[in-house]
């Protein structure tokens, strides 16, 4: 399993297609502008990664932040992304990138974002690391990170993991998955890789990359979404972590 197969699914039409209807039609959910808004300054320089066609980036640009750059995987993504800035008239800018791999200077921005449970669908809790360590190191000290997840206890996917750990226990889960909380969604555009992890998980990798956790709370303690938000995704945990101030990026 490598960023290959995800990439290649993020560049098929009809999950494109999917996502700018997300951008146009969607927006920002009233959860990311509540967060959005407490952390973030509005003159801060601010990194979406994982932008897709730009719903998060262009959704900053409307809440008056003028200082924003999108980076994704997948090209064709991030040609609709520009194709909607352009037609929004917003400054954003936006750059085919890989997370783990991120082609700016040490502290370049004020803060980053990764939604939409993008940072879990990076196979490999070692790749996922690597990613978390490079967007420390374009984070200035003090800086603020953003990002969602899936959760492996949600009462509502309990019996569901409880199955899962039995097959994993029995030796009879789907070889292609790396680690437990791996999943593959079979879908008309092809299989969706992502990772549910534990609380503990990400607390683990946050303070293993350098980074402090400074809150985290499910989507649905944030605000009460309108009903095209929770057709579009399921309830999510955000997370809030912080750049310590007098440390650099992490071995």
């Amino acid at each position: 399993m490598d960023l290959s197969a995800t990439r290649e699914y993020f560049e098929h039409g009809s999950v494109v297609d999917h996502y700018a209807h997300a951008t146009a039609e969607i927006g920002l959910w009233r959860s990311e502008e509540a967060v959005f808004r407490e952390v973030f300054g509005r003159g801060d320089c601010l990194l979406d990664l994982g932008t897709g066609t730009g719903r998060i980036a262009l959704g900053l640009c409307e809440l008056g932040y003028t200082r924003v750059i999108g980076v994704d995987i997948s090209r064709a993504m991030i040609k609709r992304a520009q194709r909607l800035r352009k037609i929004l008239e917003y400054e954003a800018a936006f750059q085919v990138m890989d997370a783990c791999d991120l082609k700016f200077d040490d502290g370049t921005f004020d803060g980053a974002v990764f939604g939409f449970n993008g940072l879990m669908q990076i196979p490999g809790r070692e790749n996922r690391r690597q990613a978390l360590r490079e967007i420390l190191r374009v984070v200035r000290p003090g800086g603020v990170f953003v990002f969602t997840t899936h959760d492996q206890h949600a009462p509502a996917y309990k019996r569901v993991w409880k199955e899962e750990a039995k097959r994993w226990a029995a030796g009879k889960q789907d070889r292609e998955l790396l680690e437990f909380g791996d999943r593959y969604e079979d879908t008309e555009s092809g299989r969706l890789f992502v990772h549910v992890p534990t609380g503990n998980e990400v607390r683990e990798d946050l303070k293993a990359t350098g980074w402090k956790c400074d809150s985290d709370a499910l989507r649905s303690q944030i605000a009460k979404e309108p009903g095209d938000v929770i057709e579009f995704s399921d309830d999510c945990r955000f997370w809030i972590a912080r750049k310590p101030e007098d440390t650099g990026t992490a071995s």
